[in-house]
């Protein structure tokens, strides 16, 4: 939900500029380390990986979570992964997170729609 990590390296370059660049490289590490501790690093075929949904919020002032979104929804399709994105429009991170399962929620919407997609994939 609304993850701008799952791209390490990509998340510490797009901030580079901003004042927490300096907080990112010391929480991170190096290059090598944010590239073990990105999910999309370990993406693969064969590796048994479940349909994912990815909710991210929809601003322009944060166009680095939807970035990160349709990145690591790329590297699970071409793994073979079914992948779903949605982007939550009118929502910051805290209303995505403590709406989700509030009735008349369209994220909260979407998630039912895929799990009863999934499920009957299964």
């Amino acid at each position: 939900i609304d993850g701008d990590s799952f791209d390490l390296p990509m998340h510490v370059k797009a901030n580079a500029e901003k004042k927490a660049a300096a907080a990112n490289r010391e929480r991170f590490g190096a290059e090598d380390l944010q590239k073990e501790l990105s999910p999309v690093m370990h993406v693969a075929k064969g590796k048994n990986i479940p349909p994912f949904l990815i909710l991210h919020i929809v601003d322009p002032d944060h166009p680095e979570t939807q970035a990160q979104a349709e990145r690591f929804a790329q590297a699970l399709r071409a793994a073979g992964v079914w992948v779903k994105t949605y982007g939550a429009a009118g929502k910051d991170h805290s209303t995505l997170n403590n709406d989700l399962g509030l009735p008349g929620d369209k994220p909260t919407q979407e998630t039912f729609e895929f799990l009863s997609r999934a499920r009957r994939e299964q």
